[in-house]
This record gives C-alpha cells, structure tokens and sequence, in this order.
C-alpha cells in the first residue's frame, strides 16, 4: 500500500447515520465491552467525577474509547477482519472505519512498509476534526485502499484526544521509536506548550512507548488487574479488545484512575502483506 496512491479526503468524511449498536450477547449480562460503552456515554469529555459516581472494576474512571473495523473488499461484498491476524496480498483493498465513544479530535497517521511516513488527517493546514460520538469515520470516504508494491508491514496510527494537540510536535512524536529519545528541538518546543497539552503529549508517548498492555476478552478480573497497574492520576494503559463473534470491531481504550481532566488514545493498526 503506497498513500501517494490513496484518495484521502481533503476534509474528513463523518457518516450522517450512526453505526447501528454492536450485537448483544445476552441481554440480562451485558459483555464489559457493553459496560464501558455505557460509562463512557455517561461520562464523556470529562463529566465525570462527581464525587460518589461508581468507577468501572480496578478503580478506572478515566476512559477514551473508539471502535475501529477494517473491511477487505471481496467480490461486491466487504469482509470484516481482524488486522492483527491477516496478512494480505498486494492487490487487496480495504476500508477502514473509526467510531469514537465520545466527541475526541482525530490524528491519522501513516508509516509505509519502505519506512516512508505522511500524516493523513488533518490535511495540509487544516485543524483536526472533532469527530461526534457514535458517528463513523470512513478512510477513504470514497473508494478503497490498496496494497501495492512493496510488499511488507505497514501500520495506521490513530490518535484520539479531547483537546486539540501542535499537530508538529505530535507528528514528531508518533513516529519515534520507543526507546527513541525525544531531540534537543523537541523537548524545547515542548517546553513552551501549555501544561496540559506537555501531559497529553506525554501520555501518549507513554502509550506509545509501552504499548497495548492487554488484548484479548474483557472482564472484570482484567480490568481490575490493569487498574492495579496505574501508579497515579496520570498514567494510562491501553487495552484492545479484538473482533469476535458478532462483534465485527476492534475496541480499543485508554483507561486511567484521573478524575478530572482530558485523555488521549495512541492506537496502533497493523497492515502486513505479502506478494
């Protein structure tokens, strides 16, 4: 897959009908991933915390959540899979959809298997789009992606964030390795950003740094266990839940003991293929 050979959209294309809700298991025991959905929808964008609300099991109050969907194109019909676990082969073309939990401003980034690297969203000089809660995402808004030579691992970053973040520090910051220090330039840039966005930036290179801390079925048990991860207010695990099922999606969340404040998300979506 080359982007110089995508049709990205020069403003983001927001679907005007929402993703119907996910399929249910049963409906008298809600899955965790249900659980968070609802949380989240009662505590978006920081409306948290009065004092006494119920936090989710291991004292999580803190959640940025989004659902991602890549879709291969299959005859004149598209095939939900899970990235993680296909290797596809050049000539396939993909669709892929985000859905946000809660309105969160969306960066999409893109590294080639040839190491090239380009920031798809926002384009240009644009400001990132604030993407509503529920509503779809679609990459590319018209057509598909699709693999071309040189074969070999590629990946789409997305990272969601409450708050507007400087688009060059962040782009900078996405595509250092993990245990890539940030340069001289860098760190005095980031210096001389407000606080709150030095904290964000820095969550997500912890994010980043560390990776998904756990992919697999949610439950208490897991949940409880990351929570006791969380040293402090400001530091944040992510967590994937792979499609299964009816489930067709991927859930992916940052999760934090904060009681007040902005969050972020830092997702990692791999493209591997093959001749």
């Amino acid at each position: 897959m080359n982007a110089a050979h995508i049709r990205w959209p020069a403003t983001l294309f927001v679907a005007v009908a929402c993703l119907a809700p996910a399929a249910r298991g049963d409906a008298e025991e809600p899955s965790v991933r249900d659980l968070v959905r609802k949380y989240v929808k009662d505590h978006a964008n920081g409306a948290l915390a009065a004092t006494g609300a119920e936090p989710l099991p291991g004292n999580i109050r803190k959640v940025v959540a989004l659902e991602y969907t890549v879709l291969l194109r299959k005859g004149d019909e598209e095939e939900a899979i899970d990235p993680h676990q296909h290797q596809f082969q050049l000539g396939d073309r993909i669709r892929v959809q985000v859905q946000p939990l809660s309105d969160l401003y969306i960066y999409i980034f893109h590294e080639g298997s040839s190491g090239q690297r380009s920031c798809l969203l926002p384009a240009g000089d644009e400001t990132a789009p604030l993407a509503k809660r529920d509503e779809v995402l679609k990459l590319p808004d018209d057509g598909y992606i699709e693999f071309e030579k040189p074969a070999g691992d590629e990946r789409l970053i997305v990272v969601a964030t409450e708050e507007l973040v400087d688009l060059k520090v962040l782009s900078a910051l996405v595509f250092k390795k993990p245990d890539e220090k940030l340069s001289a330039e860098e760190l005095a840039i980031q210096k001389k950003l407000k606080a709150r966005t030095q904290k964000t930036l820095k969550s997500i290179r912890e994010q980043q740094t560390q990776g998904t801390k756990f992919r697999g079925m949610f439950n208490d048990d897991v949940l409880t266990k990351i929570g006791g991860e969380l040293k402090d207010e400001e530091s944040t695990r992510v967590l994937e839940e792979p499609p299964h099922g009816k489930q067709t999606s991927t859930f992916s969340m940052s999760v934090s003991t904060r009681k007040k404040g902005a969050g972020e998300l830092f997702v990692s979506i791999p493209l591997k293929s093959a001749p």
